[in-house]
């Protein structure tokens, strides 16, 4: 009779933690109704089969105060507290067999992943924003926003291939859902970027092959612009192409709203590679301005003779 007596205090007890859980959860106090049922569901545990009933409707309900527990810490921007949270509610997803939970908070754990990687990257702390963006994927493997942090890791350690490899999933996974149009497009536009002054920096070490690869291959996410193609100029010049150095030059001056005396100069070096005089003449003749204007006219004067 005494352990009768026991077990039935014990489930009112668990039923008294449980109803005050529930109105915390009613104000919106997620915090404190996490706190209520976990003590809800410990005594539930402890009295056995008796509390099984209460116990199954303690861990739904926990499942989702931890859920909405995880939003309002991810609110708060408290990315680690959000994990932690949207984790157990995840793993009482699966308890329970609820899809619809496990759905919910493995696209929010992904989300707070990815904005914590984000927050690490600024800091440039790479590698650990790597992590964050590689746990975000696993949970959510069609998450474009993680791919798009990847895609920035890889950028911020200079390695394009792999950069392209994540960015081109992010774009990928953008198409055709307008939600993800936005990092889509932003992907695009930060790869073809990249690449660009990729091709610059090797400009810069004379690796004109490297350079017109990276610059090329830029006009695959956007199409290229005046600055794009004075440099890919600049690539060809390097490796002697000159056809396509004047393809690329007349591309850019005829692009560029502003000044185009190095694009001019640039195209006087590919005509004079080709053994054009007259146009290098012409071309040299347009640059008018700028550190390669006594270089023009010497050009002109001494060495081609232009009329």
């Amino acid at each position: 009779m005494l352990t009768v007596a026991v077990m039935a205090q014990s489930v009112e007890d668990a039923g008294a933690k449980y109803n005050e859980g529930n109105e915390f959860y009613k104000e919106k106090d997620y915090s404190n109704a996490v706190t209520a049922y976990e003590a809800a569901l410990n005594t539930a545990n402890e009295t056995g089969a008796d509390a099984d009933d209460l116990k199954g409707s303690i861990e739904k309900q926990l499942m989702n105060a931890y859920y909405k527990n995880g939003l309002a810490q991810y609110k708060g921007r408290k990315f680690d507290a959000a994990i932690a949270f949207l984790e157990k509610g995840y793993a009482f997803g699966e308890k329970l067999n609820d899809a619809s939970m496990k759905k919910k908070t493995s696209t929010y754990i992904a989300k707070v992943r990815t904005s914590k990687g984000n927050s690490l990257l600024k800091s440039n702390k790479i590698n650990e924003a790597f992590a964050e963006y590689e746990m975000a994927t696993e949970i959510l493997p069609n998450y474009p926003n993680a791919y798009y942090g990847k895609g920035m890791v890889y950028k911020a350690k200079d390695d394009m291939a792999n950069m392209m490899v994540n960015m081109d999933k992010a774009i990928e996974l953008g198409a055709g859902n307008p939600k993800a149009a936005k990092i889509a497009k932003k992907a695009k536009s930060t790869t073809a970027k990249a690449l660009v002054n990729a091709g610059a920096k090797e400009i810069q070490k004379e690796h004109g092959k490297k350079a017109t690869e990276y610059i090329v291959s830029s006009f695959n996410y956007n199409p290229g612009n005046a600055k794009a193609y004075y440099y890919l100029t600049l690539a060809y010049n390097n490796t002697k192409n000159w056809d396509k150095a004047i393809e690329a030059a007349n591309k850019a001056i005829g692009m560029e709203t502003d000044n185009k005396s190095d694009m001019y100069f640039a195209l006087g070096q590919a005509y004079e590679g080709k053994n054009d005089a007259a146009g290098a003449c012409n071309a040299y003749k347009n640059v008018t301005s700028g550190a390669n204007v006594e270089v023009a006219k010497y050009q002109i004067t001494q060495v081609l003779k232009c009329s």
